[in-house]
């Protein structure tokens, strides 16, 4: 099996999860350590997912342009799941269910 490092530094997973490091690192002081490596895992798998869609669709033929898709699909990918992080944090489980079971009463 040959390991082929310029394609192992140009994977989106790779430069997604640098987008998000970067993002979580800055822009995301009061997080714990646990949910920024969520952040940057959530990131680096948004990039790699959905970047060869994204090129694909917008007809993007240098690497260059992939390699910088990855990136800024990684950093909004890292805000996405910050963002579902704190709406699961936030969410009041409790009051749901007792607001659902009043009404079936």
């Amino acid at each position: 099996m040959d390991i082929d490092p310029e394609r192992i530094a140009r994977s989106p997973f790779l430069i997604g999860a640098v987008g998000a490091l970067v993002t979580a690192i800055k822009f995301t002081p009061g997080a714990s350590w646990p949910e920024r490596g969520f952040n940057i895992v959530a990131g680096a798998l948004c990039a790699g997912f959905i970047t060869p869609a994204l090129v694909e669709w917008l007809h993007m033929s240098s690497n260059n342009y992939v390699s910088g898709a990855a990136f800024v699909v990684g950093l909004l990918g890292m805000s996405f799941a910050a963002a579902i992080l704190d709406g699961i944090k936030s969410l009041k489980v409790a009051d749901i269910i007792s607001g659902w079971i009043s009404r079936r009463s």
